[in-house]
């Protein structure tokens, strides 16, 4: 994100910027999954300022990361370096938007379906669809390029056009070449 757009963020997420490098660290393996120094909302702070105050005996959850683009676009950011769990993936996606619409940042789900993406990361080696191999994936990759189809896994695509305006379900590389650069390049 640019100065200019954290800016002009409310104070409740104004006080969680970090960079995206940072946001996407599995703490227990000590592995980031992106490198870029790009700065982004690290949404998993959220939701302890959200519940301060109101007795809850548990926090919500939420996306790993949030980032605006030039543009004002919104993508919410999700990065699993193991085991990805639907159910939990998808209270992630309802907590993070309900907190938002309750503090006022979100007005409405027409808001969330014409502006706010939602991209999953995952760690390809250990998804484990099949034994990987850097011969597998590279042929994969190549035909799912000429059927001009983009993988949808977990179930994300679900949520497409119903809450969110896209979803993408990205490896790291792919994250890195259809969002990283893409955004990097915005912002120069």
């Amino acid at each position: 994100m640019t100065e200019e757009v954290i800016n002009k963020l409310p104070e409740e997420l104004k006080t969680h910027i970090c960079t995206i490098k940072k946001a996407s660290k599995d703490n227990s393996n000590n592995i980031c999954m992106c490198k870029s120094d790009i700065k982004v909302i690290d949404f998993d702070k959220i939701p302890k300022n959200y519940a301060r105050g109101k007795g809850w005996r548990g926090f919500p959850k939420s996306n790993d990361a949030l980032y605006i683009d030039v543009q004002g676009k919104w993508y919410f950011i999700e990065f699993k370096n193991g085991t990805v769990e639907k159910d939990d993936i998808y209270r992630k996606i309802y907590d993070s938007l309900i907190m938002l619409m309750e503090w006022g940042i979100i007005q409405d789900f027409n808001y969330v379906r014409e502006n706010v993406s939602y991209i999953l990361v995952y760690s390809e080696e250990k998804y484990g669809k099949i034994q990987w191999s850097p011969a597998r994936k590279q042929n994969y990759n190549y035909i799912m390029n000429l059927a001009g189809q983009e993988e949808r896994l977990f179930g994300i695509e679900k949520f497409e056009s119903y809450l969110f305006k896209e979803t993408h379900t990205y490896t790291q590389d792919l994250f890195e070449n259809n969002f990283i650069k893409i955004k990097e390049q915005e912002e120069c």
